[in-house]
């Protein structure tokens, strides 16, 4: 009998399950968003209230935003609404303060964890971009710092100037052609070429400087690849999860993110022949010759050596590289050409330490040149490549931001894009001015408190002595060598950021910085 009225009644039940269900899910995220609101340690935080109740927010806004229309730059509107600290999210908060980024960006003893969602953008969780703990973070670093070091820049400075001359083999054959060229994709294959031929060896080397179609390929691969950043910040396992992916699989979704992840099993197969060959019996080191030998020479437990780790630092490096710097020194072409006074002087100084155009000139006498020191921070600056904002948290004690306590392990973010175009920090921010670095501008002290450009603290650019390096001796080549001329060039379109895509895009419809060369310069 019982199991008659049971029958009927779990019947109605299974009936109404999807409304009691859709029912409870409603409750559930009302109630998280009410605590959110009025409860939740950031409750008294500045900001919309549609930010505090919902990360879908940022999602929606990246996703089907119009370009200056996606989550960063409503967070720049936000700052102009609510103040220099607002909470753009249920759990985190983003200052605008150039005064407080040597507090977030602490070094010493000061302990900083990078915020999960933050330090995934590029996929590779194990590098350390991607590492989030701090203790990690430090013994990954210290591991690999010494490569990075100016004195074993300096025994690999020939190989800048080898790829820099063919650098300049490019710009010669667009003058002997008689056509323009978008300076970004040969700018973008030298910084490759480079960091290849110096951290991975000859077996890495994707000779990009002697393969303009192949150069922009990559070219186009890397911003395919940024243009999925606002999927990742969401969805953290998307691009982990391609790079194990049948490489068939991923070209019939995305030719170019297809590339990415080749090259990535390309530098994989390089680990893992690396980790065999320091595993046989009597291996013999070859001391700190490129990144992999210096990862598996370390003092590294033995499960930080692992093939698919050391492919993510290498990886990780490799994209970061070789597009930030093309985007400088365009930024820097560009501006030179757009302010003809500016150019002659550097012409002055270049020819007055390269009488000889043709003859490779130490690094060393070229980073003494004050003006292109001034030239390249100037471009540093007004570039603001970086559009995302970085993400920390303070396990250990409560961060103050003037009059405000914040929480410790609040994810705190700041973005440095903004904060090197803040006019508070440096007047009329738009104007390319690299006067505003010599010692004698009266706001030199103050312009080179707020220089970010490279960060700082104990996550500051890993490569940044890699990076002027190749931007002095580049520019210098070039700049010396040959007389440029700007071939349909919009600021509006092809230089200002449009989209935040880890690095600030220009508009879709951009033509690239396209330059003629006229000639050569005796």
């Amino acid at each position: 009998m019982g199991l008659l009225v049971d029958g009927p009644l779990l019947g109605q039940l299974t009936a109404f399950f999807p409304a009691i269900l859709l029912a409870a899910s409603v409750f559930y995220f009302c109630a998280l968003g009410l605590y959110r609101l009025t409860l939740h340690p950031l409750a008294k935080f500045p900001g919309p209230k549609v930010s505090a109740f919902t990360g879908w927010y940022e999602f929606y806004l990246d996703l089907f935003g119009a370009p200056r229309r996606t989550f960063a730059f409503r967070v720049q509107r936000m700052h102009e609404k609510y103040g220099p600290i607002v909470r753009i999210n249920p759990h985190e908060l983003h200052v605008s303060d150039p005064d407080f980024f040597d507090v977030l960006n602490a070094g010493g003893s000061a302990r900083r964890d990078k915020y999960p969602p933050s330090a995934s953008v590029q996929g590779t969780p194990d590098g350390i971009f991607g590492t989030v703990s701090h203790e990690a973070h430090r013994r990954r670093r210290g591991a690999v710092s010494g490569f990075f070091s100016k004195q074993s820049l300096l025994r690999d400075e020939h190989l800048v100037h080898d790829k820099a001359n063919l650098l300049c083999n490019v710009f010669r054959s667009a003058m002997d052609e008689g056509r323009a060229i978008n300076v970004r994709v040969p700018l973008l294959a030298f910084g490759t070429d480079f960091y290849c031929a110096h951290a991975l060896g000859e077996r890495g080397n994707m000779h990009l400087l002697e393969d303009e179609k192949k150069a922009q390929v990559w070219r186009d691969s890397i911003v395919g690849l940024l243009h999925v950043t606002p999927v990742v910040r969401q969805f953290p396992w998307v691009l982990p999860y391609a790079f194990g992916l049948p490489s068939w699989f991923i070209r019939w979704i995305s030719s170019d993110m297809a590339l990415v992840v080749d090259v990535f099993t390309d530098i994989l197969k390089q680990a893992e022949a690396a980790v065999d060959e320091s595993r046989r019996p009597k291996a013999v080191y070859k001391g700190r010759s490129n990144l992999m030998d210096t990862i598996l020479a370390s003092e590294l437990p033995r499960g930080e050596k692992t093939a698919d780790r050391i492919a993510q630092e290498g990886f990780t490096i490799l994209t970061a590289s070789g597009d930030t710097l093309g985007r400088v020194m365009t930024t820097a072409i560009y501006h030179l050409h757009c302010n003809p006074e500016y150019l002659a002087r550097l012409r002055e100084e270049l020819k007055e330490m390269m009488p000889d155009p043709d003859v490779d000139v130490p690094l060393t006498k070229i980073e003494s040149l004050p003006w292109l020191t001034a030239v390249i921070k100037e471009s540093l600056r007004i570039a603001g490549l970086i559009t995302a904002r970085t993400v920390l948290q303070a396990p250990n004690e409560c961060l103050k931001f003037q009059d405000w306590v914040i929480p410790r392990n609040t994810p705190v973010g700041m973005t440095t894009s903004d904060l090197m175009l803040d006019p508070a920090a440096f007047p009329e921010p738009k104007r390319f001015d690299p006067g505003r670095w010599e010692p004698s501008h009266p706001l030199y002290a103050q312009s080179t408190g707020h220089f970010v450009a490279f960060s700082r603290g104990h996550r500051n650019c890993i490569g940044l002595n890699l990076a002027w390096a190749q931007m002095y001796i580049a520019l210098a080549k070039i700049l010396r060598r040959f007389e440029l001329e700007l071939f349909d060039v919009v600021r509006e379109r092809d230089i200002d950021h449009h989209r935040d895509c880890f690095l600030g895009e220009p508009r879709d419809d951009t033509k690239g910085v396209r330059v003629k060369v006229l000639g050569l310069l005796e």
